[in-house]
C-alpha cells in the first residue's frame, strides 16, 4: 500500500491527500513530527534525503516533493486530472508552477512570519511577511480574471492544478486574507471545500491548525 508521510500543517502534504481522496487510492498516513525533529531522523532521511513533507512511499518507489508526487500518481492512474494532450498538460503545468511559485511561497511567507517562526525558534522577518502579502496582492487578481474565463484553474475541467491552488490558499482564514474581493475565485475554493476529498482531509484547515496548536497563538493578530 502507498504510503504518504506528512503533517496535519503542511499544505503540500495535504494537496496529495485531495488527490488521493479523490481518486479514491488506497493509503496510509503518517504524520510525521516536524517539531520533534522526525524529518531529520535515518529512517525518514531513506524516504527524502532532505528530510522535508510530504513524500511517498509507493511499494518501494519513493518520492518527494508535492507536485512531482501529483504529477506521478495522477499519471500512474490515468487520471484526466493530468491530461496525456500536450498543450492540455502544458496549461495544466503553467498553472501548477503559478501555484507554487506565486500564491503557496505567498501564503508561506505569511504563514511562517506570523506564527510558525516562533515553533522553529526563530526571528519573524518584517519584510517578508509584508512581500507575502504584496505577492498575494499581486497575483490572486490574476486568478481572479482566469476564473472568469474557465470553471477551473487550468481549464472548464478539474485538474491537479486546482488541489495545488485549494491547498495554497487553505491558510486564508488564518492570515486573514480577504478572498471576498475576489468573488470568482472565492466561488471556485468554496464550492470546492465542501467536495468529499476535501472534507475526508479536513473540514477546513484553520480548525486543524487551531487543534495541532491549541492556544499557543491566541494573542496573534494579523
Amino acid at each position: 500500500m502507498l504510503i504518504l508521510y506528512g503533517t496535519p500543517l503542511s499544505s503540500p502534504a495535504n494537496k496529495i491527500r485531495f488527490l488521493l481522496n479523490y481518486l479514491a487510492i488506497p493509503y496510509e498516513y503518517k504524520t510525521v513530527n516536524l517539531a520533534a525533529g522526525e524529518q531529520k531522523q535515518a529512517d525518514f532521511l531513506k524516504i527524502n534525503p532532505y528530510g522535508k513533507v510530504p513524500a511517498i512511499d509507493d511499494n518501494g518507489f519513493k518520492l518527494a516533493e508535492s507536485n512531482a508526487i501529483l504529477r506521478y500518481l495522477a499519471d500512474k492512474h490515468s487520471s484526466a486530472l493530468y491530461p496525456k494532450n500536450l498543450e492540455e498538460r502544458a496549461i495544466v503545468e503553467q498553472w501548477l508552477d503559478f501555484a507554487a511559485n506565486h500564491i503557496s511561497l505567498a501564503t508561506s511567507k505569511v504563514m511562517y512570519n506570523t506564527y510558525f517562526y516562533r515553533l522553529a525558534n526563530t526571528a519573524k522577518d518584517e519584510r517578508s511577511l509584508q512581500d507575502g502579502f504584496l505577492w498575494l496582492e499581486r497575483y490572486l487578481p490574476i486568478l481572479e480574471q482566469q476564473l472568469t474565463k474557465h470553471r477551473y484553474i487550468a481549464g472548464n475541467q478539474l485538474t491537479i492544478a486546482d488541489f495545488s491552488l485549494l491547498a495554497a490558499l487553505d491558510v486564508a482564514e488564518l492570515i486573514k486574507l480577504n478572498l471576498a474581493a475576489y468573488p470568482h475565485l472565492n466561488t471556485w475554493r468554496q464550492q470546492l471545500m465542501k467536495e468529499a476529498f476535501y472534507q475526508n482531509c479536513h473540514s477546513c484547515y484553520a480548525a486543524s491548525f487551531k487543534q495541532c496548536v491549541g492556544t499557543l497563538f491566541e494573542d496573534v493578530k494579523v
